[in-house]
Formats: C-alpha cells, structure tokens, sequence
C-alpha cells in the first residue's frame, strides 16, 4: 500500500517506504564518524513507522493538499519506539547494556519532533519514556506489519540490532574508562549517564537533520547536498593560505615572533590529539595561526569541517573576514552569528532561505559561529539547535577566547568536550593568552602532555611583553568626572587613550564627561558599544584608525567590546576594574605593534553609581579575585611583577573559580544544575522505571548561554536608513537584498527594551526597526528621544 509520508498540493506523493529508506541513508555517513551505524539506521528505518497506518494516510493526503483536518491528533512518532522496547526489552536487570541500547534507540525516535523528560525534576509526573510507550492512540498493529512486510524485515532488524548493541558496549565502556571523578568519591554512574544523554542528542540531530531534509527536497523539489570537505580541498585551501603568508613582512622583531609561532601551528598540525591548547600572546596573531594549523590537521587528518568560535560578535566580524581572505573565493564560509536576521516572509527563495537552510544544519565548509550558538547546539532544547550538533562530528573546532566561558557552563563544557572529542572524532582547539585550568576541576578536561601547540609560551610571553599595568584604584572609587579628569592628565604626554569600561551606561557618562572637559581642545573623541550597529562600529574604528595613522590625538571610550578581535593599538589604556583575564586584553590593544619601548595600562574602580556590575555575576566575581591580587602584589612585588605575570594569571584563576558556590550551577526553579539533569537526575529519581534518568526537555528549556536573549532590531544609521523606508514604500519589494543588507545595521535589545514608542514592526517580514529620533550618530541607540536629529 502506498501510504504517504509526505503529499503535496500538486499531487505529488512521498510514500513511507521511500522517506524512511531515504532519511536511514542520508545520516549513513555521519553515523559512520561516530561508529554508530546501526544504532542510528535502526532509529531512522523506524522513526516514521507509525505514518503507515490509513488514519495517518488520510491525514497526510488532506493536509497536503491544503485541506482542514479535524478529526483529532495524528500520533506516528511514538510507534517505532515502541516496537523496539517490547522486542527487544528485558524486565531485569541482568542484561544493562541490552536495557540502554533499547531505551537509546526508542528515545531518539519518540525525540524526533521534541525533547521529552525520562524523569521530570520534580516529583507529581509519570516516566516521560513509559508514558510514550504506553501511548495507543494509534493502529499500532496495522503499521508494524506493513513496515515489516514493506520496508524492513525481521530479520534484517534482529542482525541490526546486535550490532547496534555491540556499538552501546563499547560506548559504555569508553564512559567506564573516565577518570575524571570526582575527589569525592562519587560514582561514575553520572558521568555515564551524562554522555548518554549527548549520545542520544547527536543520533537525534543527525536524524532530524535528514529527515528535514529529506521532507525539504520532497516538497520544494531542491536536492541540498551536504558538504563535507575532503583531501582535495584541504589541499586546496592550504596552497592558498601558504601562497598568501608567503607575504607576510617579518622585518620587524614582532613579525618574526607572529611568524615563529605560525610555524610552530603548522607542525603542530601533523599531531593526533583530540583537545590540544593554543596560548598565545595578545597580539601574536593566532586567530591566523589557528587557521593554518586547522586547513592543515583537517587535510591530514580528514576532517568535515572548520568551526571557528568566538564569545562576541564584535570579534566574530573581524576575524569571519580574515578568515574569508585566506581562504579560496570559492570554498564557502558560513556566518551564524547571534544578531542574524531572520524574518517571517517566505515568499522569495533564493538569499534568505539559503542563508537559513546552511545555519539551521551548519551546511558549510568553513563556519564562523558565536559561543551562544556552539552551546545552544549542544544543550539547547530547540529542535533547530539539536538539528546543528550533527555539523561538529568530524571537525576542528577552534574556540577562541575560551576563557570567556562563563563559570557556570564549564562543567558541562569540559563534558562536552570531551563527547566530542572522542566519540565525534573531533580536534578541539583552545585558544587564548590567559588560559584557565580546565585540567584541575571537576570532571575536567582530559589533556595530555603533548597538548600545547605552543610549547615555549612563557618565552613568547616575556619577550612580546610590551605593557606594564599600573594599579590607579582608589577607596570608593572614581566617578565619571574623576575618570574624564584622569584620562586629560594623561593626554599631556599620550597622543591616543584607549579606555574601557564594564558597561554601556559607563561608556556613556565618560564620554560624556570627557566631552565636556576636551571641548576646547584639538582630539577626536569616540564612542564605542553595543548600542551602535556593526557598520557604524566599523566606520567608527576605521575613521579613528585613519586619524591615528595621520598623527591626531585620539581619546576612545568603549565597552569590552574592543578588548579582543580588534586590531588597533593605543600609546595607553585605561582599564575600568575587571577580572585579570580581561584587563591582560585590554592591555593587548596598548603598545601592540611594539612602537613605543613600553605601554602603560591603567586600572581604575569606577563607583557604583556610574558602572553597577552586581547584576553580571562574572565581572563582580572577577573584579572580586583581582582586587585580592593587587593587594598580594603590593604586599609581595617580588612575587609578582604585575597583572600580566604568567604565575598572577594562574593565581587569579585559583581565586576567580573559588568565588563561585555550587548555587551558580543550578536552576533554581528545580533547585538542581543542568548537569544533574542530564545525568542522575535525583529530584525525578521517585519515578524511574528506565535505566536512563535525564530531564532532557526540561534541561533545553532552562538552558540559556545569555539569560536575557536580546532581539535584533534594524535602526536608521545610512543606509539602514534607506533599508527602513523601502520596507514602508509601496510596491514590488526585494526582501532577498533588504534582508542581506540588514544584517550590518542591526543591534539587539534584550525583551524589556522593546517599546512601542520607538519600536515599530513591519507587518510583512515582522522585521523591528528603530523608530526616527532614537538613534544617534555618536551613542547608537538611545531611549532619549532626539527628534530634531539629523541623519546623515
């Protein structure tokens, strides 16, 4: 019988035989990279087993067609699942490694729409798992024998599943073998469970990932390869990159030192370790470094893909264009930043669906992607998250500025990494100049000894030293004014300042201070922060470096956003108080090309009143640790030298990771971590019935990278301005181009920053914009109405 999977509204049918066939081969590769072939081909040739049934059939034939359906749910995702458990399951516990496999393949199944909870965190529900397998609002009977008559056989199922069970044996066994345990004691049950859970993720990302596909080229009649690089174009990309350093200008003692650590990347890149460090000084050019290194262990090593993942989108811009620029035209790299626009029009195909299609699955060759993304793709309960994680199998994944990984996310960082790296087959990079030590937490990263790509850093650090960090706090602190006033003292002797600050209400009321007091004086003044769009920050910086190149006096205020990713270099810098690890990036932008003898970096405390940090529990708690580190230093200098003292870093790091309680990990909602309910997940253990415990839908829903996820609003700066009045004109509009053009004048405000009185939406495309009046040429964004401004 050709019962249909999928119908369309011009008669077109899919039939079940053929979707399932198709989704089990198209995951077949990835399977194969994380030597789970027959764990995920037995989840995917039974993962729409229950659409062969006439009830289901009848509904897709209506609703394909455009019709109205009203004849009750149509439950087809429960089946497979459930013809799996009553085949295979054993009702003790003699055989456990029988009991996860079959729990393994029935939950990515019955996930294949959503996460569900095998235990809620708290008490007062059923098993999430048993509850679907004892769900019957569905022929059962009539689909199994047609997908056992049609599709697949008894027997092919039977050979199938002893393999696949082989496959959870030697899972079970690689989790059994982590000695990462907890001082404690504890038993490694969690640590099992855990990685049983990221299991489960990556079979299901790459199930749904082909089954959207699948149903995408069905409907829309666009077949979508996927990429995958390979020998011949790794090959490819490393003759261009080599061709490209060969031009590289090593005249100078900072160049030969940038080239020296490049070399060393570059035969690092014939190494076979998993999870290895890249610690490089600010300034010596790793982002670069990081690329030769991965072009070439991706050619060696015959890896998918290249990720590069950064913190901050104000670093993600730069380096995704330097990324671009030493890479062939022709070998494709993905942006997947935060702020990217995605509108609800969907008329046209061409740009915006195809922009969406490669980041909803990361189709590309080459991605660039924030922090907020590589983890959602990991935790996340979003199907659209879950569906990305299949993209990592197989990869470099080069992390930069790793030690901007907020506390709280570091031990389910160190987890996942290491799931990646050794049941994905992935080269995990991490960069940074202030490493933190992951090695010595709680279940921590597994390093080997050969893990540091730059093995002599401490040399590189000592002689790229080219700042010294002067401590400037004082009791109470200073106030907008006391800052302004420090800052003209210094511009008697210092023809460009940098100073950055915690917080955009700060970088405000200083420049609006210092505005004040240089308003008689010959200096450009600039303004910098999240407030402002990605091409208006640009043409900021690019204006203020032109002006420093032609020999002006240049004074810029700006948040951190400045601090790493941007490649500019002041006499001095002014760092508001912060954790060590963020004052050593300021100090990187200071003195950065060695032009003087030596820089100077500033720490100044901020009041309160202009720069309250309590709210952001990383910076209170790292201002917090290098507080107790300018004391011991001014106790005992011959300790340390300074903040940028490679023993003063790790000091720092001791006391940064102390400050934080267990309270930090958790939700409070449920009054346990993310972590807990991933793995044993106790406050739902009154009700297991599986040997699978985890809360994985109530873990995606609580998991947020950033608590307040701001929207992306399109404001009126030049041609945003242009942008804004043709989505209001009448008439034929391109919103390919308008949506493409977009991206370069957004911002993003968090949700309670979206009023009506300056917020408009535009009815079509459900793009907000900026309302005329509330965006300034210098500030950015501003809630202060500014009607009679004049935009340029």
């Amino acid at each position: 019988m050709e019962y249909a999977a999928h119908f369309t509204e011009d008669g077109r049918l899919q039939t079940v035989k053929e979707h399932l066939i198709s989704v089990a081969e198209k995951g077949k590769r990835d399977s194969e990279l994380i030597n789970m072939p027959s764990l995920y081909y037995l989840a995917a040739i039974l993962h729409d087993m229950g659409k062969n049934t006439a009830r289901s059939d009848e509904y897709q034939r209506t609703v394909g067609s455009g019709g109205e359906w009203n004849k009750g749910k149509v439950v087809h995702s429960n089946c497979g699942g459930r013809y799996i458990y009553e085949k295979f399951i054993k009702n003790n516990d003699s055989d456990k490694t029988n009991n996860y496999t079959v729990e393994i393949i029935s939950s990515v199944i019955m996930s294949h729409h959503g996460l569900f909870d095998f235990d809620y965190p708290k008490s007062g529900k059923e098993n999430g798992f048993v509850t679907k397998i004892n769900n019957t609002n569905y022929d059962y009977n009539e689909c199994k024998k047609l997908t056992l008559d049609e599709v697949i056989s008894e027997k092919e199922i039977d050979e199938l599943y002893l393999n696949a069970k082989n496959e959870v044996n030697e899972f079970l066994n690689f989790c059994s073998k982590d000695e990462d345990k907890r001082k404690d004691g504890e038993s490694i049950e969690r640590i099992k469970l855990f990685n049983c859970s990221l299991l489960i993720r990556v079979l299901l990302s790459i199930l749904v990932d082909s089954d959207h596909s699948d149903t995408a080229e069905f409907v829309n009649r666009i077949e979508r390869p996927k990429l995958y690089g390979d020998a011949e174009l790794w090959e490819k990309c490393c003759n261009y990159f080599e061709e490209k350093i060969k031009l590289f200008n090593k005249d100078t003692e900072l160049n030969k030192i940038r080239a020296e650590i490049s070399d060393k990347a570059l035969a690092y890149s014939e190494n076979s370790e998993n999870i290895v460090r890249m610690t490089v000084p600010t300034g010596g050019g790793k982002t670069i470094s990081s690329l030769r290194y991965a072009i070439h262990h991706a050619k060696k090593f015959n890896k998918n893909r290249i990720f590069y993942v950064a913190p901050f989108n104000s670093i993600l811009e730069q380096n995704y264009n330097e990324i671009k620029s030493f890479l062939p035209d022709d070998v494709s790299v993905l942006p997947h930043f935060g702020d990217m626009l995605y509108c609800n029009y969907n008329e046209s195909l061409a740009t915006e669906q195809n922009i969406k299609y490669m980041s909803e699955n990361w189709n590309s060759y080459v991605i660039a992607t924030s922090m907020v993304q590589f983890l959602n793709s990991l935790f996340d309960g979003k199907i659209s998250s879950i569906r990305r994680m299949r993209g990592l199998i197989n990869s470099v994944i080069i992390i930069d500025e790793v030690q901007s990984i907020p506390y709280e996310f570091i031990r389910l960082f160190n987890m996942a990494m290491k799931f990646l790296a050794y049941i994905c087959n992935c080269t995990i990079v991490l960069c940074t100049a202030t490493q933190p030590p992951f090695e010595h937490m709680d279940y921590c990263l597994r390093l080997d000894e050969s893990c540091e790509m730059i093995n002599d850093f401490e040399d590189y650090s000592e002689k790229m030293r080219r700042t010294r960090i002067i401590d400037k706090t004082i009791p109470g602190g200073y106030t907008a004014d006391n800052v302004a006033d420090f800052l003209h003292s210094l511009s008697e002797d210092c023809r460009t300042i940098l100073c950055v600050v915690n917080t955009k209400k700060a970088a405000f009321e200083v420049f609006k201070s210092a505005k004040h007091l240089f308003e008689d004086e010959k200096i450009v003044l600039v303004h910098l922060s999240t407030n402002m769009c990605p091409e208006h920050r640009a043409n900021v910086i690019k204006n203020m470096k032109d002006e420093m190149k032609n020999g002006k006096r240049v004074l810029c205020v700006s948040t951190q956003l400045i601090e790493a990713g941007v490649d500019i270099s002041f006499e001095t810098v002014v760092r508001s108080l912060a954790g060590t690890d963020s004052i050593v990036q300021a100090a990187g932008r200071c003195n950065r090309n060695a032009e003087r003898d030596i820089g100077y970096v500033y720490i100044l405390n901020i009041s309160n009143e202009y720069e309250n940090v309590s709210s952001l529990k990383s910076i209170q708690k790292g201002k917090s640790a290098t507080i107790g580190l300018l004391k011991r230093i001014k106790k005992k200098p011959d300790e340390y030298e300074d903040l940028l003292d490679l023993k003063a870093i790790k000091k720092f790091y001791i006391d940064y990771y102390k400050n934080f309680d267990k309270k930090d990990l958790y939700v409070e909602d449920f009054t346990c971590s993310i972590f807990e309910m991933l793995s044993t997940n106790e406050k739902g253990s009154y009700h297991t019935k599986t040997l699978l415990r985890a809360a994985m839908k109530t873990a995606g829903e609580c998991f947020e990278v950033i608590t307040d996820i701001n929207e992306s609003v399109l404001v009126p700066y030049k041609d945003g301005k242009e942008l804004i009045s043709e989505l209001l004109s009448e008439g034929y509009k391109d919103y390919d181009a308008i949506i493409k053009k977009a991206q370069r004048y957004l911002i993003g405000l968090p949700k309670n920053k979206l009023k009506d009185s300056y917020i408009s939406v535009d009815k079509k495309t459900g793009i907000r914009f900026l309302t005329d009046g509330y965006y300034d040429e210098i500030y950015g964004f501003s809630e202060n109405p500014n009607l009679d401004f004049c935009y340029f």
